[in-house]
């Protein structure tokens, strides 16, 4: 008899077409990134200008160096790796280091929303780009987001697991946010962001480990808080394999349904965090893909690289391996590669002539 778990990812997976996946023809060898990044010169500029460490001229994120990128590296590395088509967008900690400037983070955010959709609109059928919301300023963040989804069709959002390291999905502060985005049964992408306490990396950079178990405090916020059962039409996007949830969710959903937890039902929350989707970028050993295909189904898997933070190389290492590390015929590997995505972001199918 299959456990609780196993259960709960067979019913999902039976039930792919209910997601909204397209009924298109797609080759098996067409690729859509749904994780690659832009690094706007503005953008650069402003994290320097708030403190943000430079060592021998290089930019450091989270103890992370921010490598050098352009538009022309962006697309001829999509043209040798394969790639066909990329959802672009910036990377934590987006605008929330101007958590003390709502009119400044905005004007940022606009800004760089600006010139993604300048990039789209040059390059329709190979780019789309995800709204920055200026977050954790809400009232900006509805105006962003009505202004790049309803007047520049950008095809879907960013996100981050928390705001200037406090504020994480699931807080009740963010549901005007995700009520908009439940209204338009939105996509949106959610990057890992430090936390508060810094001290828990020892020192090391952040995305090492931090980054991973980011993504699973979100997850398991949203299930708490009950944020996302109050808006359950917000499709939901993790990077890098989800993190730690695939291995973390039985025991989360079992201690969420002890009385002084809450007494949630375990089936109940192993379904909701099995209902996330989860891209490949640095998860691609046989390992964490059997986790994943375990987890949430063969239909909630996506391709993602995280260029230009893991480089051109890394990503012509590793994107060919998906197939025989996963064990995944050539159906399954059309989905991961296309299908999915092409589902979840309608407005891509659309431009692409998929529907």
């Amino acid at each position: 008899m299959p456990s609780i778990l196993q259960s709960v990812v067979l019913g999902l997976a039976s039930t792919s077409l209910a997601h909204g996946h397209t009924h298109a023809t797609v080759n098996a060898d067409y690729i859509v990134d749904v994780h690659s990044h832009v690094i706007p010169p503005i953008w650069k500029e402003a994290l320097i200008s708030a403190g943000y460490p430079l060592q021998n001229g290089t930019l450091y994120v989270d103890d992370f160096p921010v490598p050098d990128w352009t538009l022309e590296s962006h697309l001829s590395t999509m043209q040798a790796r394969g790639i066909n088509f990329s959802t672009v967008s910036v990377t934590a900690p987006g605008v929330a280091f101007l958590a003390h400037d709502s009119h400044a983070a905005h004007r940022l955010a606009r800004t760089i929303n600006l010139q993604m959709h300048n990039w789209t609109q040059t390059h329709p059928t190979k780019l789309g780009a995800l709204c920055l919301l200026p977050l954790p300023h809400v009232n900006e963040s509805l105006a962003e987001l009505e202004f790049c989804l309803d007047t520049l069709d950008f095809p879907g959002v960013g996100l981050y697991t928390n705001f200037n390291g406090s504020i994480y999905l699931g807080d009740a502060v963010l549901d005007p946010v995700f009520a908009a985005l439940h209204a338009r049964r939105a996509t949106a992408f959610v990057h890992p962001a430090a936390p508060a306490c810094t001290a828990v990396a020892r020192g090391y950079p952040m995305p090492l480990t931090e980054y991973p178990f980011d993504t699973v405090r979100a997850m398991e916020n949203l299930l708490l808080t009950g944020q996302r059962a109050r808006y359950p039409d917000v499709k939901l996007i993790f990077a890098h394999g989800g993190g730690a949830m695939p291995y973390l969710a039985p025991r989360i959903a079992g201690l969420a349904s002890m009385e002084f937890m809450g007494g949630l039902s375990l089936a109940d929350s192993l379904a909701q965090l099995a209902g996330y989707y989860f891209e490949t970028a640095s998860a691609t050993s046989a390992v964490q893909l059997a986790a994943m295909k375990s987890f949430i189904g063969v239909d909630r898997v996506l391709t993602g690289t995280d260029y230009p933070y893991v480089p051109g190389n890394q990503i012509a290492a590793t994107l060919p391996t998906i197939q025989k590390n996963g064990g995944f015929n050539g159906s399954e590997m059309t989905q991961i590669h296309a299908r999915n995505a092409l589902g979840l972001f309608p407005r891509v199918a659309e431009v692409l002539g998929f529907l």
